[in-house]
């Protein structure tokens, strides 16, 4: 524009006679500020400058045209005219009538009238454009600041997978620098197999990954890798398309998950499956057998003299034992076998691929040499014995509740008798092994 307007204005200083000063007419329609200043004094300012200065024209003219600008810039124009003409572009304010702040972008030129100092200045307004600036550039920060605050990593990718951002908590959670990851693929934030996955283009293969919604895993940079949560979205980047993912770490919830189950599956004292998980045991054991045409013993045990044991030293004792007692029970059977805490001081046992009654009654031994054994707490010596009921599979039934009622019943029988019962009513002397 002002390359425009000192074209103009060579056509004017070329005129004859006339001289320059008929021709100002072409800068009344100037929509920037236009000023002539002749030994410092306003001379000319057009129709557009008095409006953004909102001064009428008698009072500008023949005025110093120092008083135009802000305080903070007056250093600068008392370098005079001829220096600031020296520069392409000035950046500086300006001050309305009323006192207020107009930034603006300034040329200044000389005129080149023979014998004469004359300047032009050009001004163009771009307040509403600094306004705009400062807002967007606010609106920037702001966005930083929630992004380099939010608990959830932020990562984004371009269409061949390179990693363009990297917030702090994508950095906690991958535990790299974000100078280590913005400008390489990817791939090294997932373990191999899920970077199989991607194709060249890893941007679009890291979209169709996390929309078909599977669970995916993530990679620190210790090589250890962990479950994560994480949605993307596409989003236009020039002519081009990137990829933002919000990204999770989800370990601990995993852990809690996992704690939950269980507690829903396990007895809380001890450890062992409870009444829900030995229901679930022994349908699969069942099936187990029926598969492979074996058998399977189902042991009731009920603890003998334990309930002095509460009475007399107190539940946190009586906790003690039980836990003791859980211990040695799951220390003396086979891999294979499972022991589940049923109710207070009841325990079963399902014993898998029974060969015969010589088997059944070595391990019956051992149930009963871990009930017995001693546990001292606080000095104390703490001796208890068991009942024991026994049904097998499929000899007594091939139904599982069935089956649980017949054991039990031995071992009420046996609870009447002393030591252990084979159902229905065969009592054994057990050699404790």
């Amino acid at each position: 524009m002002a390359s425009k307007f000192l074209r103009e204005l060579e056509l004017i200083s070329g005129t004859a006679k006339d001289g320059w000063e008929v021709r100002l007419d072409l800068l009344e329609q100037m929509q920037n500020l236009i000023i002539l200043v002749q030994s410092h004094q306003i001379v000319f300012i057009n129709p557009a400058g008095l409006r953004w200065l909102g001064y009428e024209k008698s009072v500008l003219l023949e005025s110093e045209i120092g008083g135009l600008f802000h305080p903070d810039y007056a250093d600068l124009v008392g370098l005079g005219l001829e220096l600031l003409a020296e520069e392409q572009v000035i950046p500086l304010k300006l001050l309305h009538r009323d006192g207020l702040e107009i930034d603006v972008e300034m040329w200044v030129n000389r005129l080149g009238m023979p014998g004469e100092e004359i300047f032009i200045i050009e001004a163009r307004n771009i307040s509403d454009h600094l306004k705009s600036a400062r807002a967007l550039r606010a609106r920037e920060q702001w966005l930083e600041g929630i992004i380099n605050t939010v608990a959830d990593g932020i990562v984004t990718v371009d269409k061949n997978g390179i990693v363009q951002t990297f917030n702090p908590a994508a950095e906690r959670i991958f535990d790299f620098k974000a100078d280590e990851v913005i400008g390489k693929s990817i791939r090294q934030l997932v373990p191999d197999p899920v970077a199989k996955k991607l194709g060249q283009e890893a941007g679009q293969g890291w979209h169709d990954i996390l929309s078909m919604g599977e669970e995916l895993m993530g990679m620190r940079k210790d090589g250890v890798a962990f479950p994560m949560e994480a949605s993307v979205s596409e989003m236009q980047q020039g002519e081009g398309v990137a990829y933002a993912s919000v990204v999770r770490d989800i370990t601990a919830r995993k852990r809690a998950e996992e704690h939950i189950r269980h507690l829903a599956h396990h007895d809380s004292l001890t450890g062992l499956p409870n009444r829900f998980l030995f229901g679930d045991r022994l349908e699969a054991a069942i099936t187990r057998a029926d598969r492979h045409q074996t058998r399977i013993a189902l042991v009731f045990i009920d603890l003998n003299k334990f309930k002095p044991v509460n009475d007399t030293y107190g539940h946190a004792v009586g906790d003690m034992v039980l836990i003791g007692v859980a211990k040695r029970l799951s220390n003396c059977l086979r891999k294979t076998d499972t022991v589940a805490r049923i109710g207070g001081d009841e325990f079963v046992a399902i014993l898998e691929e029974i060969s015969g009654e010589k088997e059944i009654r070595r391990l019956v031994g051992k149930i009963m040499v871990a009930v017995s054994s001693p546990e001292t707490i606080d000095g104390v010596e703490h001796s208890l014995g068991a009942s024991l009921g026994i049904a097998l599979y499929p000899d007594d039934s091939t139904e599982s509740i069935d089956l649980i009622d017949k054991a039990d019943k031995a071992m009420y029988l046996a609870k009447r008798t002393g030591g252990v019962c084979l159902f229905p009513d065969i009592l054994w002397e057990v050699e404790k092994s």
